[in-house]
């Protein structure tokens, strides 16, 4: 499913992202973007921060939640500005270095001032805010109430937002509103409730209304029906690889599933203007858009196994199995007592 979702993500950017942003790339070849594989990204984010954070001490994997995308995610930041700065066309609007220092520090979402070098970015704060709040949570306990607490993450955000209310507030309530990704809430929230029913802690109705509900507020938040139905759709596959029997059907294609699903994270972060910039440059040797998007998927594949074999892989090992000691782990252990 992690897969799907960022193949969902790759799909949308070659095919409607990229020509839409840049029209000499020539027309997009839909009329609409389908823009689900992001979000399903975030609830299997919510799902495993379930799984995993039962095993151990929290602060310990906070520490290797970290470990595991701050690397790569740094890496590939540098890696797309100088790529743009030696190779990006003069046409496009190209980061400055305000922009790779807002990226760097996650403060491009909160900072209106500052540009997303990759328009990919915007989850990472939001996937590290969670680990921390799971992490912060998880040892104090939420029993029984954790469900009347998905139904407030889903909801709530809907009602502060409704009639345009963000929209027309300060400009510091609506960066904070997009930089604390209030509007997204309902991601992790059903992420957790595919956790709960996969383990038989809340029935397949409880879970039903939740999915209608995330759909629902989805819909509120973005008013992009088709990608909010797609959403719904891929929440279903999501509950079903949980809960469901091993799909022993993809048995035959374990290889390269296992290898795609070793560079997702890295795909994930490189496909986006990298893509459109290769789209380019193929589009200057004159080709068409049939081949801008294969030599497009080609070459950010081949960049993220990259990315992956040297630097999120043996980071990860140098860094996960550290000491996790200092003014940072005495702060942390006394938020917890």
């Amino acid at each position: 499913m992690r897969i799907l979702s960022v193949l969902a993500v790759m799909f949308t950017h070659t095919t409607y992202m990229g020509p839409f942003l840049h029209p000499e790339l020539g027309a997009p070849l839909g009329k609409y973007p389908f823009q689900a594989g992001a979000s399903i990204l975030l609830v299997i984010s919510a799902y495993f921060v379930c799984v995993t954070i039962r095993k151990g001490s929290t602060q310990r994997w906070l520490w290797r939640r970290a470990c595991r995308v701050l690397p790569p995610y740094l890496a590939a930041v540098l890696f797309t500005y100088t790529l743009l700065l030696f190779f990006g066309p003069r046409n496009w609007t190209l980061p400055t270095r305000h922009d790779l220092w807002g990226n760097l520090t996650l403060a491009a979402s909160f900072d209106p001032t500052v540009q997303l070098i990759d328009g990919s970015y915007w989850t990472l704060p939001l996937q590290l805010m969670a680990f921390a709040a799971a992490a912060l949570l998880w040892p104090r306990g939420i029993g029984p109430r954790i469900t009347t607490m998905l139904w407030i993450m889903i909801l709530a955000p809907v009602a502060l937002q409704w009639n345009g209310r963000i929209d027309h507030s300060p400009v510091w309530v609506i960066q904070l509103w997009n930089g604390l990704g209030i509007h997204r809430l309902q991601l992790f929230a059903i992420g957790i409730a595919i956790w709960l029913w996969s383990k038989h802690r809340i029935g397949v109705l409880h879970l039903g209304a939740l999915i209608v509900a995330t759909v629902f507020a989805q819909h509120a938040h973005t008013s992009d029906l088709p990608s909010s139905l797609g959403i719904g759709v891929l929440l279903l596959l999501v509950a079903l690889a949980a809960r469901g029997p091993d799909w022993t059907v993809f048995a035959r294609f374990r290889r390269p599933i296992q290898f795609l699903a070793r560079i997702s994270f890295a795909l994930y972060l490189l496909n986006q203007v990298i893509g459109y910039l290769i789209a380019y440059r193929l589009m200057e040797l004159g080709a068409g858009r049939l081949t801008q998007i294969a030599g497009a998927t080609a070459g950010v594949v081949g960049l993220a196994w990259l990315l992956t074999k040297y630097v999120e892989e043996p980071t990860y090992r140098a860094l996960a199995g550290l000491p996790v000691r200092g003014l940072g782990a005495r702060a942390f252990a006394w938020l917890n007592t």
